[in-house]
C-alpha cells in the first residue's frame, strides 16, 4: 500500500534543512555535507545532520561544525531488528521540526530513510548525488534494494549532482531532467593554505621525492594500480615514497599487495585530521581512482600549486584539472598509464610544477560560500521558504558548463 504522506499547516518563516546521512565515517561524502552545512549556518539557515547509525568511536568519524544540530539515530550496538525502527522513528521527530529533507548520498540507507520519512510527513525531498548512480547501484547497493532506490530518484522533487558528468545517470535512472541541477563542489582556498601550515600529520623522508595519494581505502580509488606503478617505477631506478592517506576495507589488501610487490617504499599511515599539511609538503598528488564524481582532493591540491597526476575517469577530473592544463590526466584502469606519468614526473618535474602554479587562482574560481548559496536557492524554491540576506559575494568564477571562467554561476540546471 501507497505511504500516504500527512498534510501538514504551511508555515511561515526562514528555511530550515535536515540532512540524513547513513553513519557518519569519514568519507569524501560526508566532508562535503558537512561544508554545507556549516555554510548554511553560517548563512543564517537552522541547519541539522541526523545519521542513522550511531558508530560511536570505532572509527574515524566526521563530525559537523559548531552550529550544525546533530542528531543520531541508533547505536551499532543494538540487535539489527531493532536498529532501523529505532533510528526511523528518531528521524520522524527530528524532522517535523525541518522544511526540505536532504539525503547526503545517492544510495544508502541513508536515502532510503530521508524519502520514507520525507513522504510520511509531507516534507519535500532532495537528493544530493555524489556518484555515478549505475555505477553506485552496481557496487555498492543490494539487488533487492536496486528498484526501490530507483525509485526514490524518480519521485524526489529534485536532485542536485556535484558534476555535469553525473547528470545522464541520474536521469536514465527516471528523474525528470528539469528536476535535476548541477552545483559542483569547492574549496576556501585561504583556509586550507592556513591549515597547510600546520606541522605535517606524517614524517616525510627529506631525501626523496614524496608522491601521495589519499581517500578512503575502497576499491574504487585504484589505490591498488597506484601501488603497481610506483613498484614497477622504483625497479626502474626512480626513487620515491608513496604515502597513501586513508581507512577502509581495503587495508588488508593493499597491505598484502605492499609485501607481495616487496614495496617498502609505500606506507599506509591512515587517517589524519589535517591532510592538507601534508599535501602541502608533497612533490606530487596522485588520484588512482577507477570512478570518481568531483575529487575534491585534486582541487585542493590545485589551491596549494602541488603538481597533479589524474586518471581522466570521469567529468569532474577533467574539469577540476580544466581538461588537463592544470595537472596530468591518464587513463583509468592502467598500471602502464600511471607508471609512464610518474616517471615522467620524477624524471623532470618542471612540467607538472608549472602547469601547478596557476593552481591556485583557478581554484578560487570554486567559491564555496557562493555554491552553498546557490544550493540554499534550490531548497528555498523546492519548499517555498524565503532565505536571508546575503552578504555580497566576488563574482569571479568557473562555469562548468564551459570552463571557461566567464560564467557567472557555478550552479546549472540540466
Amino acid at each position: 500500500m501507497p505511504l500516504v504522506p500527512t498534510p501538514h499547516p504551511r508555515r511561515r518563516g526562514p528555511l530550515r534543512v535536515l540532512f540524513v546521512q547513513g553513519h557518519l565515517r569519514e568519507n569524501g561524502g560526508l566532508r562535503v555535507v558537512n561544508a554545507l552545512a556549516e555554510r548554511f549556518v553560517a548563512d543564517g539557515v537552522r541547519t541539522s545532520l541526523f545519521a542513522l547509525e550511531d558508530v560511536g568511536c570505532s572509527e574515524p568519524v566526521a563530525l559537523p561544525g559548531p552550529g550544525v544540530r546533530l542528531h543520531l539515530g541508533a547505536s551499532a550496538d543494538l540487535p539489527a531488528a531493532r536498529r532501523l525502527p529505532t533510528a526511523l522513528a528518531r528521524l520522524l521527530r527530528v524532522a517535523r521540526d525541518h522544511d526540505v529533507v536532504v539525503s547526503g548520498s545517492e544510495i544508502g540507507h541513508g536515502l532510503l530513510a530521508a524519502s520514507l520519512t520525507a513522504r510520511a510527513l509531507g516534507k519535500p525531498f532532495v537528493v544530493l548525488a555524489q556518484g555515478d548512480l549505475d555505477a553506485a547501484l552496481e557496487a555498492w547497493v543490494p539487488p533487492k534494494l536496486r528498484a526501490p532506490t530507483r525509485w526514490v530518484h524518480r519521485h524526489a522533487d529534485a536532485a542536485v549532482a556535484v558534476s555535469p558528468g553525473l547528470v545522464p545517470g541520474l536521469v536514465a535512472n527516471g528523474i525528470p531532467a528539469d528536476r535535476v541541477h548541477v552545483v559542483v563542489n569547492g574549496v576556501d582556498v585561504d583556509a586550507l593554505t592556513e591549515r597547510a601550515t600546520e606541522p605535517s600529520p606524517v614524517a616525510l623522508d627529506p631525501d626523496r621525492p614524496t608522491v601521495l595519494a589519499v581517500g578512503r581505502l575502497t576499491g574504487h580509488k585504484g589505490f591498488d594500480l597506484l601501488l603497481r606503478a610506483s613498484a614497477r617505477v622504483r625497479g626502474a631506478g626512480h626513487d620515491h615514497e608513496l604515502v597513501v592517506l586513508g581507512e577502509g576495507p581495503d587495508r588488508p589488501a593493499l597491505e598484502a599487495l605492499r609485501t607481495e610487490l616487496g614495496a617498502d617504499h609505500v606506507r599506509l599511515p591512515g587517517f589524519v585530521d589535517n591532510p592538507a599539511a601534508l599535501l602541502a609538503r608533497a612533490d606530487l598528488l596522485v588520484s588512482s581512482s577507477r570512478t570518481e564524481a568531483m575529487p575534491l582532493t585534486l582541487l585542493e591540491a590545485l589551491a596549494l600549486a602541488v603538481p597533479v597526476v589524474a586518471t581522466d575517469c570521469c567529468e569532474g577530473s577533467r574539469l577540476l584539472l580544466d581538461d588537463g592544463r592544470h595537472g596530468a590526466l591518464v587513463a583509468p584502469e592502467s598500471v602502464d598509464a600511471l607508471a609512464d606519468a610518474l616517471t615522467a614526473h620524477l624524471t623532470d618535474q618542471r612540467p607538472l610544477r608549472h602547469a601547478a602554479a596557476g593552481g591556485p587562482s583557478f581554484a578560487r574560481g570554486f567559491e564555496p560560500r557562493r555554491l552553498a548559496r546557490r544550493h540554499l536557492e534550490l531548497l528555498s524554491a523546492v519548499a517555498h521558504r524565503p532565505l536571508p540576506a546575503f552578504a555580497p559575494l566576488p563574482v569571479g568564477t568557473v562555469d562548468p558548463r564551459t570552463r571557461t571562467g566567464r560564467g557567472p554561476s557555478l550552479g546549472t540546471n540540466a
